[in-house]
């Protein structure tokens, strides 16, 4: 029966996928399955008898020498404590390191450690599997970290052409007030020579006996004079409308602050005349009973 039992073993042992040797309780090498054979590349017999942690144990993860009374796996006789790693190393018959998951177990005889057993697997592939897993996720995050500085530069570029896209259109909104200024003031200015230049010097030849012709030449300058200046006007106030030149004229001198009489002594006409324009004026602008002041008023209008 325990010749049966013993062939059952070896046959599992044989055919398992992981490297599997026996220490004995001086930390030397008893047997060795095919597969540790195979990741190590030293045959059992090479091995028998061998101390197994100056052979393939005797470096720490990081390279460097780990001492035989630091050793995890020669500890396990000593304490009879299993010991486990996913990231440990062995060394190879031609001196090459590689990575291994391993399994280290105590064999008891009652309560006395006589052996320990250890199960281990290369994982080359695993860890160049995870290295490139990592470098993929360093080149993944190295190109969020640009596209999220391009998209910062990007961001900051739109915001300075926001702000210059402001300032011109509140550069070009002062430009256009200023010519829209520019233009009424021009206007006025036309209108205002034509009241107080012209038109009054066509009322005066008017009081001169003058042929028929003169006459219409002067109704024609007239009537010209009013059709150039009325846009003009019409920018000015279109209460204006309803005032005669004489009025309008009157209406000038008026919102300039003159009194009648000095009114009157512009025009050469009587201060009665001038308040005879008052009064028109306010009746036209629709100010017949009320207390407003009439310069006030005009002064309102531009």
């Amino acid at each position: 029966m325990f010749y049966k039992s013993e062939s059952l073993f070896n046959d599992i042992v044989v055919s398992i996928a992981e490297g599997i040797f026996v220490l004995n309780e001086s930390g030397e090498i008893t047997f060795m399955n095919p597969e540790a054979e195979r990741l190590l590349g030293w045959s059992a017999g090479e091995l028998e008898n061998k101390n197994a942690h100056d052979i393939i144990h005797c470096h720490n993860v990081d390279g460097s020498v780990l001492p035989l009374h630091m050793c995890p796996m020669r500890n396990v006789i000593k304490t009879g404590s299993q010991y486990s790693s996913a990231d440990d190393l062995f060394v190879r018959k031609d001196g090459s390191i590689f990575p291994i998951s391993v399994l280290c177990s105590p064999i008891m005889e009652g309560d006395t450690v006589v052996a320990s057993v250890t199960a281990f697997r290369d994982i080359t592939e695993l860890k160049n599997a995870e290295a490139a897993l990592h470098k993929a996720h360093e080149e993944l995050e190295e190109k969020v970290r640009a596209r999220t500085e391009d998209l910062r530069t990007l961001n900051q570029e739109l915001e300075l052409n926001s702000q210059n896209l402001v300032e011109l259109n509140t550069t070009l909104k002062v430009l256009l007030r200023q010519r829209e200024d520019d233009k009424n003031e021009l206007e006025e200015r036309v209108f205002s020579n034509v009241k107080t230049l012209i038109i009054p010097t066509i009322e005066k030849l008017r009081k001169f006996t003058l042929e028929s012709s003169y006459t219409s030449y002067l109704q024609l300058l007239e009537s010209n004079l009013l059709q150039i200046v009325s846009p003009f006007s019409m920018k000015l106030s279109t209460a204006l409308h309803n005032l005669t030149f004489s009025e309008i004229e009157v209406a000038n001198f008026i919102r300039e602050g003159k009194t009648s009489k000095e009114i009157a002594v512009l025009l050469n006409i009587s201060k009665d005349t001038v308040d005879t324009h008052r009064q028109n004026i306010r009746k036209r602008l629709g100010m017949n009973g009320k207390k407003q002041n009439l310069q006030s008023y005009l002064l309102a209008l531009k």
